[in-house]
């Protein structure tokens, strides 16, 4: 009975197909990582963008109101405005269940978690500083900055913070990481009920 073994050539071309085999298997790995990273950068982008338009909305729903100011800092806002909530259940519209009504928005960003958040509160809520639960409206955000608009006798004020009065504008800037890069994303939204101090 003869003993058989591999020879040196089979051995070396095992080697090579196992070294290709797993050369293509590391590609594979590696590409679907680097499209996994395109992606989260992309949704981040989409995010903001999504954030950038609803505020855009909300800060046009901006009304003038008794007992609910317009107050703002670099990274976080609450003013009165028409809201979605639900209606009152002893009042007139409880069969609507919910509708449009007088209330008030805050969006606030937290360097912590690196998350904007948006809340609201109905009329009576913002009066007594009873917010809704926050919700987070855009993560892995680096920083986020807001200026407030006013026009002035010599032009234009721009301030980080206010509690002077409803803003003709707002500046956004929404920055995060893209590649390794800071990247900004930037919105001027207008407030048709802003004015002057």
């Amino acid at each position: 009975m003869k003993n058989r073994a591999f020879t040196l050539t089979e051995i070396l071309l095992v080697s090579v197909l196992f070294a290709l085999i797993s050369l293509s298997v590391f590609n594979s790995f590696s590409n679907g990582f680097k499209l996994w990273a395109r992606g989260q950068h992309l949704i981040v982008e989409g995010d903001i963008a999504i954030v950038l338009d609803i505020m855009d909305e909300d800060l046009r729903g901006v009304v003038t109101m008794g007992g609910i100011p317009f107050i703002g800092s670099s990274a976080q806002l609450s003013f009165p405005a028409i809201i979605w909530a639900p209606t009152d259940q002893n009042g007139s519209r409880a069969k609507e269940g919910e509708g449009r009504q007088i209330g008030a928005i805050q969006y606030f960003f937290d360097p912590a978690e690196k998350k904007i958040f948006r809340r609201h509160a109905t009329y009576g809520q913002a009066l007594k500083s009873q917010w809704s639960s926050p919700v987070q409206v855009a993560s892995l955000i680096e920083d986020m900055t807001m200026r407030y608009y006013f026009t002035a006798d010599r032009g234009l004020l721009v301030k980080s913070q206010t509690d002077l009065g409803t803003p003709m504008g707002i500046m956004v800037d929404v920055q995060f990481e893209r590649e390794g890069q800071t990247r900004h994303r930037r919105r001027f939204i207008t407030i048709p009920v802003g004015g002057s101090i």
